[in-house]
């Protein structure tokens, strides 16, 4: 059974945004300043589990509408950047596509 990590985006006290991500087996949390701190920090926690994690999202409404944009996009550089590691998680891959599609 995966455990569950909560990923709070938060307003910070200068205008910008942060991730504080708690594991809550060992209610441990860690502050991220950015995407790049958030995405070494799930490694190392999930790691702990075998990366056997699940991952929910919520935000502050505190939270900037311009901030929370610039999450957004961040974001989707990275999900396009990872896309193909998703898809072999997810068993979306098809790169060993050999022509059968059973939905035709």
């Amino acid at each position: 059974m995966a455990v569950k990590f909560i990923s709070h985006v938060e307003q910070d006290k200068v205008g910008g945004w942060y991730i504080k991500l708690t594991d809550t087996l060992e209610e441990t949390d860690v502050i991220c300043k950015d995407l790049d701190e958030y995405a070494t920090q799930i490694d190392e926690l999930g790691g702990e589990y075998g990366g056997d994690i699940e991952v929910v999202w919520t935000r502050s409404n505190q939270l900037s509408p311009d901030n929370y944009r610039d999450l957004e996009e961040k974001m989707a550089i990275l999900q396009e950047k990872y896309q193909d590691e998703i898809d072999k998680i997810n068993g979306d891959d098809q790169s060993s596509d050999d022509g059968f599609n059973p939905n035709v």
